[in-house]
């Protein structure tokens, strides 16, 4: 008896990459396509009034690393609800030190900035005088390469004590730098979207001035999605 010729079964389809690239516009519009956003941006702004007293910031860095998680898990309506406010207070608290961790270098140059102006005002002599302004003119150009340095490192930083939730991961200097390093286009995106959106704040004192926590508190969304999205997309976290 002949054999029965059985043909080969077709190849599988290709497996198709789950995001093509980083989408600029993304960041600005994925709060509108949430049918809740006006309810959540206006909460959100509520709790930004209320980190006047810095305890509303606690809530709110609970729920943007809330956020954060939901992107890079590709949840289709990322923006979280105002549903877990214990969580969000405790994880919120964790991330508000670790910003607070990485500010104090920034505190210590003010402050040595400011103590040489203080005495070359109230210096009686010349010499004095241009002693103290020297100083503060020398330590004034630390500030801008420091300033751009920390609006670089901190979310990647901040990225890494929200995904692990851990407070120290966010001080993993080595697996921080190369994420970074390795993931430097979109990551560089993101950035350019976070200084996009600040232009955007401003506007929020045409809303009798109380408009403006809503506008910042949008852009620190906005923000938290374009750098969770570099987190999804990069191929090399650690």
């Amino acid at each position: 008896m002949s054999d029965v010729f059985h043909p080969a079964p077709p190849p599988p389809p290709p497996v198709r990459p789950s995001a093509s690239g980083f989408d600029f516009a993304r960041p600005f519009t994925f709060t509108f396509e949430d049918p809740r956003w006006v309810q959540k941006v206006l909460l959100g702004g509520l709790f930004m009034l209320a980190s006047i007293f810095i305890v509303g910031a606690f809530f709110v860095y609970g729920y943007l690393a809330r956020l954060v998680r939901n992107v890079i898990a590709s949840v289709p309506h990322p923006l979280p609800e105002w549903d877990d406010l214990g969580e969000y207070f405790s994880e919120g608290l964790r991330l508000f030190c670790v910003a607070l961790v990485y500010t104090l270098p920034m505190i210590v140059v003010a402050t040595v900035f400011i103590i040489p102006l203080i005495i070359a005002q109230t210096a009686d002599s010349d010499g004095a005088k241009n002693i103290g302004v020297g100083i503060a003119a020398c330590v004034s150009c630390l500030i801008p390469p420091l300033s751009l340095a920390m609006a670089l490192w901190l979310p990647g930083a901040m990225l890494f004590a929200v995904v692990e939730r851990r407070f120290g991961a966010a001080f993993e200097f080595a697996q921080i730098f190369a994420f970074i390093k390795a993931n430097i286009g979109n990551y560089l995106l993101a950035f350019v979207v976070s200084l996009v959106v600040r232009l955007i704040v401003p506007f929020g004192f045409n809303l009798l001035c109380v408009g403006v926590f809503f506008t910042l508190f949008w852009s620190l969304v906005v923000t938290c999605y374009a750098f969770a999205e570099s987190w999804r997309l990069a191929p090399v976290r650690k």
